[in-house]
C-alpha cells in the first residue's frame, strides 16, 4: 500500500483539501441538534417560527423545512400543526456528530475539517493495534478542525489499513465516522475520551491560533464498533481560547 496524498505544511490552507460537505439541510439538522444537546432549547420547548430561524440561520425557508423534516421523523423534534415545532429528545438516536465533543466558546457550532495529509504507514509503537493483523499497515489523516468555520483544533485520526487498498483526500467527508459507514459498513457504537493538555505537534501552522509546542488542549479517543472491535485511534490537540470539550450527561 503506497501513499496516495501527502501533503506539506509550510501553508495549510494552500495545501489543506476542504472535506466533502453535508448537504446544507443536513449541515442544519446537525447544527439544530448539537445547540438542542447544549441546552438553547429544552425538551418540550417551542422552537422560533420558521422564518425567525431560517433568517438567524442565513438559510432558505424551503431549506430550513427540510432539516425540520428530517428531525421530526427522526423524533428529535414535534410539529404540530397550527401551533409549532417543538423539542422532542427521541432515546437512543444517533446523529452524525453525536460523539464530537468540542464547542466553541460562544455555543456549539457546526463541524467541519480540512484534510491536510491523508497516508498509509507502518503502525507506530504509540497506535494501538487496529484490525486483525498488528503488522499490517495503517492509514493516518490530519485534518484541520473548524467549529461553524473557526478554526479550533488539529487531529490525527488512525485506522486500519485493510480496509482501503487506495485513499486520498477527496475520499474523506467532514464526519470520519460517517465516511466508515458509507464505505466500509463500518459503524462506531461508543468512544473513549482521555482528556489532558499537551504541545501542539510540529505541523501545527496557521491559521489556528496555536503554535508548533504550545500548550494546548487534548483528545485521546478510542472508537469502537458493537462488537467491541477497535475500529480508529485520534489524538487531537485543540485551542482551549476559541473551543472546549463538553459531555453532556441525562438520565
Amino acid at each position: 500500500m503506497g501513499v496516495s496524498t501527502h501533503l506539506r505544511y509550510l501553508d495549510p490552507m494552500k495545501a489543506s483539501t476542504p472535506a466533502k460537505s453535508l448537504p446544507v439541510y443536513l449541515q442544519i439538522a446537525e447544527l439544530l441538534t448539537r445547540q438542542i444537546k447544549a441546552g438553547y432549547w429544552q425538551s418540550g420547548e417551542r422552537l422560533p417560527t420558521e422564518a425567525e430561524l431560517a433568517e438567524s440561520l442565513s438559510v432558505a425557508v424551503g431549506t430550513l423545512r427540510k432539516s425540520l423534516a428530517l428531525l421530526s421523523e427522526q423524533g428529535v423534534l414535534e410539529r404540530i400543526q397550527g401551533s409549532g415545532t417543538y423539542v422532542r429528545r427521541a432515546e437512543g438516536s444517533q446523529r452524525i456528530y453525536e460523539l464530537f465533543r468540542l464547542e466553541l466558546t460562544t455555543g456549539p457550532g457546526l463541524p467541519t475539517a480540512h484534510i491536510l495529509d491523508v497516508s498509509a504507514c507502518a503502525r507506530p509503537a504509540h497506535v494501538p493495534v487496529l484490525g486483525a493483523d498488528p503488522d499490517a499497515p495503517v492509514w493516518r489523516v490530519r485534518r484541520l478542525r473548524f467549529l461553524s468555520q473557526v478554526p479550533v483544533a488539529l487531529e490525527e485520526i488512525w485506522f486500519d489499513g485493510a480496509l482501503a487498498p487506495a485513499l486520498q483526500a477527496s475520499d474523506l467527508g467532514d464526519s470520519m465516522y460517517l465516511f466508515y459507514q458509507t464505505q466500509f459498513q463500518v459503524w462506531i457504537a461508543r468512544v473513549e475520551d482521555r482528556i489532558s493538555a499537551a504541545p501542539a505537534p510540529e505541523w501545527a501552522a496557521p491559521p489556528l491560533g496555536m503554535q508548533a509546542g504550545a500548550c494546548a488542549g487534548f483528545i485521546e479517543r478510542l472508537s469502537w464498533t458493537a462488537n467491541n472491535t477497535l475500529a480508529e485511534f485520534s489524538q487531537t490537540w485543540f485551542d482551549p481560547a476559541v473551543c472546549r470539550y463538553a459531555s453532556r450527561i441525562s438520565q
